[in-house]
């Protein structure tokens, strides 16, 4: 009895870890403790209609821009390469271009053996098609984290810029925030 119990327990626990992943909507995602989808979803959702309309409306030019450093300055660990990918996705989407600064070597060397005779003319890549940007995109993720009471509050703040590089001038910036409340007393498995 005990050992048909215990293959029966077995069993179950078994199946309940087969049971396999749950995909979910990351837009529907509730939030956490941690930074996740919700986080990132609501900065990729405010920074592409914030930064989309400065370049539409205000700058009107064409604009290309190459993105450099998001840094996070927080406790967490927060993947800065995934917030930027969303934006610059969604960005490209909206027909507005970026520069990859990490393919110029191999361009740059395409060029070179283009012009020894050795490549076929009409598929040699000419000198001087490279587009500089005009603009750099970057920025910081922020915390700060404090607890009152039971609750572990912590202030995020995702502030993104974009520099004209002719001028040095900072031509739009903006910031998303988070204040997110957790209780400390919870157990966790």
């Amino acid at each position: 009895m005990k050992r048909g119990l215990l293959l029966l327990m077995a069993a179950s626990i078994l199946l309940a870890g087969c049971s396999g992943t749950q995909y979910r909507d990351a837009s529907k995602d509730k939030g956490s403790m941690e930074w996740g989808p919700r986080e990132i979803k609501t900065t990729v959702n405010k920074m592409v209609a914030s930064l989309h309309s400065y370049l539409k409306d205000d700058w009107a030019r064409p604009a290309l821009i190459r993105v450099q450093r998001i840094k996070n300055d927080t406790a967490e660990h927060i993947d800065t390469r995934l917030l930027v990918n969303e934006i610059v996705t969604s960005l490209i989407q909206k027909r507005i271009q970026f520069t990859e600064e990490s393919y110029t070597k191999e361009s740059i060397e395409e060029m070179e053996r283009g012009m020894t005779g050795l490549i076929d003319p009409d598929s040699a890549i000419p000198a001087g098609n490279l587009m500089s940007p005009n603009f750099f995109l970057y920025g910081n993720i922020n915390e700060n984290v404090r607890y009152v009471g039971r609750n572990k509050v912590q202030y995020l703040t995702v502030t993104l810029a974009i520099k004209e590089l002719k001028t040095g001038i900072i031509r739009w910036q903006d910031r998303q925030e988070f204040l997110k409340a957790t209780a400390t007393d919870q157990i966790k498995f």
